[in-house]
């Protein structure tokens, strides 16, 4: 097992990725993605990078000088499979800019990122969170329409934990579906900030950028997770990319998060 390793990063990359594939396969094929994802912000590749709270301000949705500040709490409550620290701080900051009257996530998990959307929105907004049902497990006939972290996510998470652990189930709306299933129609052209980060395959994804698409109100932003990834994850950043050929299309510099506006997503499916 540790030659097959080897192989997988030896073909151009460095002697670190060598010694982290000998201790952990995981941990190095991590870390030859990450590498990758900034040779390719680096160099411009893929979606050109672009500040949303600059977007927001420039389109005259907010004045940076009244936004304040961000509220998030002392103790970060993120376990794998989360957002980044830094992506936690961005998507408070935009929600903070926005102050959207609806959200919408596609993906609950531990509640991470609905904190950020709860703490700064106003506290009459309305924050929905989509996830399968507590107890949910994959059936073996569906594993094929999953990547296999989703597969162990969806087995071992602990749905809204974060929020329960703050105080906040009364802050916002849980709902329990497949997003294949989800009926996005009491919906229709009212969420003013989308994030979708539920299951990672190009099946989910487009289904749920399609189902957002949808919802979206004419003022707004929608962000995706986990753009810029390699392997397992290939396939939503092509899709993501192959998108940015007919609307505006950005990444958050520096980190997995793609975003764009509403009126440019509305426009899939005319």
């Amino acid at each position: 097992m540790r030659w097959n390793a080897i192989r997988e990063v030896i073909g151009g990359m460095n002697l670190f990725a060598v010694r982290l594939a000998l201790r952990d396969r995981d941990l190095a094929r991590w870390y030859v993605s990450r590498c990758l994802q900034m040779y390719d912000e680096a160099a411009g590749r893929g979606l050109q990078p672009r500040d949303p709270v600059g977007y927001i301000v420039d389109s005259g949705w907010a004045d940076l000088s009244a936004c304040g500040h961000v509220q998030l709490p002392v103790r970060p409550g993120g376990e794998g499979g989360s957002t980044r620290l830094d992506e936690w701080f961005h998507l408070a900051s935009v929600t903070r800019a926005l102050q959207p009257r609806r959200v919408f996530e596609i993906g609950t998990f531990t509640g991470y990122t609905t904190v950020a959307f709860i703490l700064n929105s106003a506290k009459d907004a309305e924050i929905i969170s989509l996830d399968l049902p507590p107890n949910a497990s994959v059936p073996a006939s569906q594993k094929a329409n999953y990547i296999d972290t989703d597969v162990d996510f969806i087995q071992n998470r602990k749905l809204g934990s974060y929020v329960r652990d703050l105080g906040l189930e009364s802050r916002y709306q849980q709902l329990h579906c497949d997003s294949m299933e989800f009926d996005p129609r009491p919906y229709l052209a009212s969420v003013e900030l989308a994030f979708i980060d539920g299951a990672h395959s190009l099946a989910y994804v487009r289904n749920d950028t399609e189902k957002v698409a949808q919802m979206m109100a004419a003022r707004g932003l929608v962000f995706w997770h986990d753009y810029g990834g390699k392997g397992r994850f290939g396939p939503l950043t092509d899709y993501l990319e192959s998108l940015s050929q007919s609307i505006a299309l950005y990444r958050v510099p520096g980190t997995t998060l793609a975003w764009t506006s509403a009126a440019e997503l509305s426009q899939l499916g005319r």
